[in-house]
């Protein structure tokens, strides 16, 4: 039986939390009464006394042994000097290494237990075999009143099966309280979304606190997810990544890829998703998932209650700061590195680049000490704030200093870096156009391997990091940290700045991929966008970069992210209207881009007024026959067959392809989509021959300008259909429709709406072929995935719906269809227009028993969207 009151007391270090708790669970369920600081003591406790006490009541002191733990305040020399003699005479003290590490010389002589690299049933069954010597006869003391049976600690062995997080600081210092009351409030909400979000000045430490926080405790989770949230428009790409690495087949945009992830998580629970760098709440709000998981938020911004908890994260202690800086400089004195604190500002993310700066740089402290005292001094007299900016450019100055005279292309690599986003960047965008380059950076971004060598320069200094992508590893990029760019930018003079700027819009503007509609293209978007995005108003007077972002606009909406589209293009043509002017053809072009993003969000009204309008403009100032009007004239011909306006539409189709013939061409992108539209049109109006005769001329010249596989050569391909169906073409109708879903399936994926569309297509042309029993396992297929992916409610769903319903009608499943067909016409009234072609088909035959394509309804054809 225990004779002091207590089997066992943990000791650790903070950031090995994890291991102390399953170690003390391990030993509970072994019968041992444990006391641990996490579980046992109160927030707010002295914490000394509470840990002397424990040693007193204590048999017997588990250590849980690492580097983090011999450096630690309580784990040090001043602490193993007060008790280890009497203590190892006595046995009490047992050493648990998990992790390799040299044990100080007083406790070098005691047995220890190694669980170094052995997995969780090894390390269990060793930690009970070799204490089993003092297990104790009588049943122990109840040990606390928190932990249920149901709260095992995970093993701290392992990471998280599904894990994406970036990799842990190892000069980790400090926080530990603050990490306790995060996991506390966390762990509050049992049953329910808890939210948590870290606020303060930029450089505080926010990110490496959250980072921490997810190493520390990645056992209490299945899985942790990453999320660089400082440009909300890219939010929903990660998300898209997580849903790919869960198994969850890709939705026909990314949004709804997204909402399928979001609805994954919450049948979930042991989760927690990390938001970082986050402006504003509105910027995440839409992406918590609800369920049983943790959110953490990462933000300046310190508005976040609305949503959940906030912590305020302030700059270090005092001895924090210290230890951090002891640690990373070896035999820097204690009243040195106090006096370097002090200077620094107990800023974490100064001093930890003022040790950096010392390490490469072998310069004695004091006379780092010394330069930054004068240096600071200088920026104080110009005016500059006490504090971050001045002591963060100080730091990166010197650095900057030694690297341009060793490394001068370094330093110019860096000043470009300084103006891109904080995403990696490609090298591709250097290393193809090296001729937009100053020397020495043009002839070292001519050699792939100099270049890489340039970036280690960086790398070396502590200024940048090698961005390695999956799944292959390959380095094909890197990252400059935001502050560090900042700081870069600021010390350029301002003619420099204009000048640097310039260059990076030239070198992404050459890098543009090109036609953002196809998806051989895509993946270099992916890659550019973000820079895109951070540079825009930097090129708002490049015609050249005006093209990249209208392009990256388009690139979103092609991908399905109408979201992202609209929020790129809005605050474009806002910024456009007020510098070009409203009637620029760029400014015109911008307008002309948004009207389907709008439909696509639900705001069809908008759209179809500011296509309108957009159209009047170019018009009037461009003339009938300009690219830019004729682009407009397009874009609106699409929204008005989207809303069902087929006469608007096919009167506007009609000379707008008339003038895109004469004016760009018969194959020319813009001329082929709006004959697409206008084939569409006649479909809804019942001009079968025509309609047929326009889109076989439309298709042929698609396959032979575009290539099958084109998303508009597929859509050309879907109107064609229907014109073949209404002129009772059934076998051509149904030959081009399976495979245009065959394309679309290995182009798209089987989810996405151009699929949807496709399957959509072959069920209608199946059944007004009589293939019902083909037409209904189809039609049930594409209707399961349209409720799954778009919910029940959207477009393509009613339209897939009314499909099966026509299937039905033809099978004789009478009450089957009318059952369907009640219910999407219900849906169908509370969404569309009492003349929508949906409303109408299901009007006129619904109840009938035998819904079949023809006759008034087969005029309006079905059209759910290009």
């Amino acid at each position: 039986m225990s004779g002091r009151g207590t089997d066992f007391f943990i000791s650790h270090a903070g950031r090995d939390t994890a291991w102390a708790e399953w170690l003390a669970w391990q030993l509970q369920e072994a019968g041992y009464a444990v006391e641990l600081d996490v579980w046992d003591w109160v927030p707010g406790q002295d914490f000394v006394a509470r840990m002397e006490a424990a040693l007193e009541r204590a048999d017997r002191l588990l250590a849980v042994c690492t580097e983090a733990y011999f450096s630690s305040a309580f784990g040090g020399a001043e602490l193993r000097a007060a008790f280890a003699g009497s203590a190892a005479e006595e046995g009490r003290i047992v050493p648990v290494l998990v992790e390799p590490v040299t044990l100080p010389s007083l406790y070098a002589p005691l047995i220890h237990l190694d669980l170094t690299d052995l997995d969780e049933a090894a390390a269990a069954a060793r930690l009970r075999a070799q204490l089993a010597g003092g297990r104790p006869t009588n049943a122990p003391p109840f040990p606390r009143a928190g932990l249920a049976p149901t709260d095992k600690p995970g093993f701290a062995g392992v990471l998280p099966e599904v894990w994406k997080v970036p990799p842990r600081n190892p000069h980790f210092t400090g926080r530990d309280g603050m990490l306790a009351e995060l996991r506390r409030r966390l762990r509050a909400g049992e049953g329910t979304l808890v939210v948590q979000a870290l606020y303060g000045l930029g450089g505080v430490g926010k990110t490496q606190l959250a980072l921490e926080y997810a190493h520390r405790f990645a056992a209490d989770y299945d899985l942790v997810w990453w999320i660089d949230a400082e440009q909300p428009v890219l939010i929903p790409e990660t998300l898209a990544g997580l849903a790919v690495r869960l198994g969850l087949s890709a939705g026909p945009t990314v949004s709804d890829t997204v909402e399928r992830l979001l609805a994954e998580l919450r049948r979930r629970d042991r989760w927690l998703l990390v938001f970082d760098n986050a402006e504003r709440p509105a910027d995440v709000a839409a992406y918590r998932p609800g369920g049983t998981g943790h959110v953490l938020i990462t933000s300046r911004f310190p508005g976040w209650g609305a949503l959940g908890g906030r912590i305020e994260v302030d700059v270090l202690t005092r001895p924090e700061t210290i230890a951090l800086l002891r640690a990373r400089i070896p035999g820097l004195d204690a009243e040195l590195a106090n006096q370097l604190a002090a200077e620094l500002g107990d800023l974490p993310l100064a001093a930890a680049q003022a040790a950096g700066y010392l390490e490469q740089t072998d310069l004695p402290a004091a006379d780092y000490l010394r330069r930054f005292r004068a240096r600071r001094a200088s920026l104080l007299a110009r005016g500059d704030v006490v504090g971050y900016s001045g002591r963060i450019d100080t730091a990166w100055g010197l650095s900057l200093e030694r690297l341009r005279d060793e490394d001068p292309a370094a330093v110019q690599l860096l000043e470009l870096a300084a103006f891109l986003a904080p995403e990696p960047i490609p090298l591709f965008l250097f290393a193809d156009h090296p001729e937009l380059l100053g020397e020495p950076l043009r002839s070292t971004a001519a050699e792939p391997d100099v270049l890489a060598d340039t970036v280690g320069a960086l790398v070396g200094y502590s200024l940048a990091r090698r961005h390695c992508a999956p799944p292959h590893g390959d380095c094909e990029g890197f990252q400059v940290h935001r502050l560090v760019q900042a700081v870069i930018r600021h010390r350029l003079p301002p003619d420099r700045q204009h000048a640097t700027g310039q260059r990076v819009v030239a070198l992404l503007a050459a890098a543009s991929p090109g036609d953002p509609e196809d998806p051989a293209r895509w993946t270099a978007y992916a890659e550019l966008a973000p820079h895109v995005l951070a540079t825009a108003p930097l090129g708002d007077h490049s015609p050249a970069s005006r093209q990249l972002v209208l392009d990256t606009a388009r690139y979103l909406q092609a991908r399905g992210d109408s979201h992202g589209s609209r929020a790129v293009g809005e605050p474009v043509l806002d910024r456009w209207r007020w510098i070009l002017g409203p009637d620029h053809p760029d400014t015109l072009t911008a307008a002309s881009t948004l009207p389907l993003a709008l439909r696509s969000v639900g705001e069809a009204e908008s759209g179809r007024a500011l296509g309108g309008d957009t159209l009047r403009r170019c018009r009037r100032v461009l003339g009938p026959d300009h690219p830019t009007t004729l682009r407009a004239a397009t874009t609106l011909t699409v929204a008005l067959v989207q809303v069902g306006e087929s006469e608007p539409a096919r009167a506007l189709g009609r000379d707008t392809q008339r003038r895109c013939r004469r004016v760009l061409g018969p194959e020319h992108t813009t001329t082929l989509l709006v004959a697409t539209a206008l084939t569409r049109a006649l479909n809804q109006l019942g001009e079968s021959e025509p309609a047929r005769a326009l889109g076989r001329d439309t298709l042929r010249r698609c396959r032979q300008v575009l290539g099958p596989d084109h998303p508009i050569t597929l859509r050309a391909a879907t109107t064609l259909t229907f014109a073949l169906i209404r002129r009772g073409d059934a076998e051509p109708a149904r030959a081009i429709a399976k495979d245009t879903l065959r394309r679309c399936r290995r182009v798209h994926g089987p989810d996405h709406t151009r699929t949807l569309l496709s399957a959509y297509d072959l069920t209608v042309a199946l059944g007004h072929l009589g293939d019902a029993e083909p037409a209904r396992a189809l039609g049930k297929d594409t209707l399961r995935r349209c409720r799954r992916v778009l919910g029940p409610d959207h477009l393509i769903t009613l339209w897939a719906a009314t499909g099966l319903t026509l299937a039905l009608g033809q099978l004789g499943d009478a009450e089957p269809a009318r059952a369907l067909g009640e219910d999407t016409l219900r849906r169908g009234r509370r969404a569309l227009p009492p003349d929508h072609p949906i409303i109408h088909l299901l009007t006129s035959g619904a109840g009938s028993g035998h819904l079949l394509i023809g006759g008034e309804a087969a005029a309006h054809g079905p059209s759910p969207t290009l």
